[in-house]
């Protein structure tokens, strides 16, 4: 079997099992019956994920590793206080149009053990692979944020729940096949995603940001590599 073959039927199988994943997640909160005509597309192209989109624009002569430089750069700009500015502002935005926006918390599985197996170096290798990994799961026009060691926030404008359940599992399937070369270590990780959208009937970034800690809290406590949404009543 020839290479390209091989890595079409790994994709392939990789796709199946994003499918399943999300039909599992839909039917655990009730979101029947699961629509097999929506085909979300498990890999975004780089040139419109958030990680390579601005190189055109920028300078089309830059190397991956200056562009992945200065994303992640900008990635660990936006502190929780000025992500939450532009939370703030997209959520009066979205409400203001009637348009729908999202938000998903990605917080690192059991970040405390990398610590204390790989100290703090070992700490920030995972976090930065994290971030590329992240980066390079989400579309050009998302806003992804850090908002503390361990968790990202990653705000989806122009997304209702639906499309914010395929971002999600995309992110959390990403980065569960990620591993961080560290020295002589590769580090294994996984991440819990959860998620909320204005379209749960709220229209405040408070509100908003205290669903999506209750979802992401509810995948923490049940062992963690999970996406969790608010079950619908």
């Amino acid at each position: 079997m020839s290479d390209k073959r091989k890595r079409l039927t790994e994709r392939e199988e990789q796709e199946l099992l994003f499918q399943k994943r999300l039909a599992e997640l839909r039917a655990r909160n009730n979101q029947f019956p699961w629509n097999m005509k929506e085909q979300p597309d498990f890999e975004i192209p780089a040139e419109q994920s958030k990680l390579f989109a601005d190189r055109y624009i920028e300078d089309p002569s830059l190397s991956d590793e200056e562009v992945e430089r200065r994303a992640l750069l900008d990635l660990n700009s936006f502190n929780f206080w000025s992500f939450y500015k532009r939370l703030n502002y997209e959520v009066r935005r979205a409400s203001r149009y009637k348009r729908p926006l999202s938000l998903l918390f990605v917080t690192i599985d059991k970040l405390a053990n990398v610590v204390e197996n790989f100290g703090l170096q070992g700490e920030n290798a995972v976090i930065l692979g994290t971030g590329r990994g992240l980066l390079g799961s989400v579309r050009d026009v998302d806003i992804a944020g850090r908002c503390r060691d361990d968790c990202f926030g990653v705000i989806l404008p122009e997304t209702p729940r639906g499309g914010a359940e395929i971002a999600a599992e995309r992110i959390r399937t990403r980065l569960e096949n990620l591993t961080v070369d560290y020295k002589a270590s590769q580090i294994l990780l996984t991440v819990t995603v959860g998620g909320a959208s204005l379209d749960e009937g709220i229209d405040k970034p408070d509100q908003l940001i205290a669903l999506t800690v209750e979802a992401l809290q509810l995948g923490i406590r049940s062992g963690g590599n999970t996406v969790n949404f608010p079950v619908d009543e």
